[in-house]
This record gives structure tokens, C-alpha cells and sequence, in this order.
């Protein structure tokens, strides 16, 4: 019985982990032709995040937690020790070098309200404008529709204008927060969303 469910999750895309239903892992070519996979993260992920989040600039830094500190390593940790029950966490990565380096990462967590979740997504500098953000943050939202998400939210700093151009591709709703003109809220009914929608792989986003 447990072979049929194994081969129905594979079917669709997932895969079974410590009895929680995961994305599986996939490979996308930039326009240029690298090849980048895309695949959950994990607790052995930590020297990556680190080493992505060290090569963020002072403005991809900024603009990922709208403050101009760095993650702690306590935060680091959690961010690829994820609490798998509520919370999904997708990085892009491409050998550089003969080494695996992370070049993006989108996440979501379940909020409080049944069928809501959060998302996050930020990409390196050198990979921004070059078609990653559409790839990566569409896998998320295939994920979170697999996974019984009914609307993803998310804020960003209004003059994010990379975000916005994301978000609008993408089909997300967008707003100015009521509390603060300089954030914009970006949001995403998943019941009016499909993967069709997020497949151009090679827009420049």
C-alpha cells in the first residue's frame, strides 16, 4: 500500500521525508545555459546559507529583513532547520567551481489562519534580472497548493522594484501596507493560481 502512495507522490512532483510530503528536487537552465537545481532545504545546508547570506550586498541584505542587520547564527540555523510540519524552504543552487553555492532561496510558513501562509523569497546579486526569481518563487507556490496553502502573503519594501515586477508577473495582488507607505503587501490566492502560469523560463525577473 505505502509503494502506490510513494509512486502517487512521485507522480506529483513530491517526495516522503520523515512522514512529511517534500518537493522534489529539479534542475532549470537559465537563459545563459547554467544549470541550477532547485530542491528543499535542510539542517546539513548551514555552511551554504551562511556563505549566501555573507555574499548578499548591504541592499539585497536590507531589503530581505528590512533592516540593516545581519542574520544571527541562531536565526541561520532555523532558517535551514525548518519545522517541516509548517514550513517549506526551496534553494536554487549551481556548481561553482566543482562546489555547490546557493544562489537563492524562497520560503513560506503556515500563519495561524487555516490555509494562510507567509512567503519570503531573495535571490544573490549576480542572479537577480536573469529569470531565477520567476523559476523559483512559481516551485514554491506549486508547493504550497500541493501542500493545502489557500493564499500566500508577503510584504516588501515599496521600492523594491524587482519584488513588485515579480509579483506582478506572477499574479499577485499588490498594495501599500495601511500602517506604512514605504511597504508594499503582496498577496496570492492559490485556488485561481496554476503552474502554467509561472512557466516562462526565461523571463528576466
Amino acid at each position: 500500500r505505502r509503494h502506490s502512495c510513494v509512486g502517487r507522490w512521485k507522480r506529483i512532483g513530491l517526495v516522503h521525508a520523515d512522514n512529511v510530503m517534500q518537493p522534489m528536487p529539479e534542475t532549470w537552465a537559465a537563459a545563459d545555459g547554467t544549470v541550477i537545481t532547485i530542491r528543499p532545504i535542510s539542517a546539513a545546508d548551514l555552511a551554504l546559507e551562511q556563505e549566501f547570506v555573507d555574499g548578499l550586498s548591504a541592499s539585497t541584505g536590507y531589503q530581505r529583513l528590512m533592516s540593516a542587520r545581519r542574520p544571527s547564527p541562531e536565526e541561520l540555523r532555523r532558517f535551514t532547520d525548518i519545522d517541516q510540519e509548517r514550513e517549506l524552504a526551496l534553494i536554487a543552487t549551481t556548481p561553482v567551481q566543482g562546489k555547490e553555492r546557493q544562489i537563492g532561496v524562497a520560503r513560506y510558513v503556515k500563519e495561524s489562519s487555516p490555509g494562510d501562509a507567509e512567503f519570503a523569497i531573495v535571490l544573490s546579486d549576480d542572479w537577480q534580472g536573469r529569470g531565477l526569481g520567476i523559476k523559483l518563487l512559481g516551485s514554491l507556490l506549486a508547493a504550497a497548493k500541493n501542500d493545502g496553502v489557500r493564499r500566500l502573503v508577503g510584504t516588501t519594501m515599496s521600492e523594491n522594484g524587482g519584488m513588485l515586477a515579480l509579483g506582478r508577473k506572477l499574479g499577485f495582488k499588490l498594495a501599500k501596507d495601511p500602517s506604512s507607505a514605504t511597504i508594499t503587501n503582496l498577496t496570492m490566492d492559490l485556488a485561481a493560481w496554476s503552474p502554467a502560469s509561472a512557466a516562462a523560463p526565461h523571463r528576466q525577473t
